[in-house]
């Protein structure tokens, strides 16, 4: 069974369990008598402990077999999972999100440090593969809560199967052998790193997996408070995610015919286009509409053509990836709390959230 194939498996399973958050949080905060600016916390939690799961365990990648660590990780993360729906105080559920962004920071480590270490140069469209299915396990977790959502246990039904999905990717793994590891002699001069592109690199996916996350995230919600209905809610998310999964596919083609900067700055232009855009025409359902499909096409190829133009430049060790990856849980930390915060404001004409969602990715320029 190819490698690709299995990670793009265990990528679905991660892409589930990162937009299921979005379309629960009613429910999260419901169940924990917490209002929407105090269940934002989860988002730090979950990303706190992506930093942590990408920084400590990501150069584990490095010295042992990556795929018990890749299915250790999700049996981690479905355990967390498994315990989400039967805990109702909003700190102990940071703490299991937290456990959660662990596991999928050590996933998203291992399964980009991995693929590169078996296709090396040719990366680019298997990565973009991989960064596909990550989109399709997100279009899928809206359809799955609004199917559970039918049921009288929706909430627990929803978790569970999220669980199952992370055990069976687990299984896949275990069934498979580990790549050998790569051996980088340090005295070699294409395996310096130059400290200037990394930290730009750590700082663009910041702002650009930010940017995401408070889509993602909060788009859900933010439907919800401009007077959807919770189905409708719902369909927009995973309109989101279906121009999202679209964009990511299309990348994989692209990857072939075109360079990996020339992708990231074409897409970062049309970006900017739709937020002008948003940013001019009255805030309303449609608009939410036009903003989410507009925004998944966009965004979609961002990240994996910026990882495919770092593997030309760098060295992408799991240590290296870990750290772009630590950048990106602190944009996903930081960015989806603050537009969390900016609910219930009194942005009557054009809400606080809308105009984050819009402004978060200009910094990237």
């Amino acid at each position: 069974m190819s490698k690709t194939f299995i990670y793009s498996i265990a990528f679905i399973a991660l892409g589930l369990t990162s937009a299921a958050m979005g379309p629960t949080l009613p429910a999260l905060a419901v169940n924990t008598n917490a209002n929407l600016k105090e269940i934002s916390i989860l988002f730090v939690a979950r990303s706190f402990g992506t930093m942590i799961g990408s920084w400590a365990i990501g150069r584990l990648y490095d010295r042992f077999a990556g795929h018990p660590m890749l299915a250790l990780s999700l049996v981690a993360s479905a355990v967390a999972l498994m315990i989400v729906p039967s805990v109702n105080m909003l700190i102990p559920l940071g703490l299991v999100f937290g456990w959660i962004g662990i596991a999928g920071g050590s996933l998203n480590v291992g399964g980009n440090a991995l693929i590169v270490v078996i296709h090396g140069e040719k990366v680019r469209p298997h990565m973009s593969t991989m960064h596909f299915a990550f989109g399709l396990g997100g279009l899928m977790a809206p359809v799955l809560v609004a199917i559970f959502n039918k049921t009288s246990h929706s909430f627990e039904y929803t978790y569970r199967t999220l669980a199952a999905i992370s055990i069976f990717s687990a299984v896949l793994l275990m069934l498979s052998k580990s790549p050998a590891r790569q051996h980088h002699d340090p005295d070699r001069k294409d395996s310096k790193i130059s400290p200037r592109v990394l930290a730009l690199l750590i700082i663009f996916f910041f702002m650009e997996v930010g940017a995401e996350g408070s889509l993602m995230g909060w788009i859900f919600s933010y439907a919800l408070d401009l007077g959807a209905g919770s189905q409708t809610a719902a369909i927009i998310n995973s309109a989101f995610w279906a121009a999202f999964t679209i964009g990511r596919l299309a990348t994989i083609a692209l990857a072939v015919r075109f360079d990996a900067l020339s992708l990231v700055a074409i897409n970062l232009g049309l970006w900017v286009v739709v937020i002008i855009l948003l940013l001019i025409l009255p805030v309303s359902q449609p608009v939410i509409w036009i903003g989410a499909i507009s925004a998944g096409l966009t965004m979609a190829p961002v990240f994996p053509s910026t990882f495919g133009f770092a593997q030309r430049t760098l060295r992408l060790t799991g240590k290296v990836t870990g750290l772009f990856l630590v950048g990106s849980s602190a944009g996903g930390m930081f960015w989806p709390w603050l537009v969390g915060n900016s609910f219930q404001t009194s942005w009557t004409e054009r809400p606080a959230a809308i105009v984050l969602f819009c402004l978060t990715p200009l910094p990237l320029l």
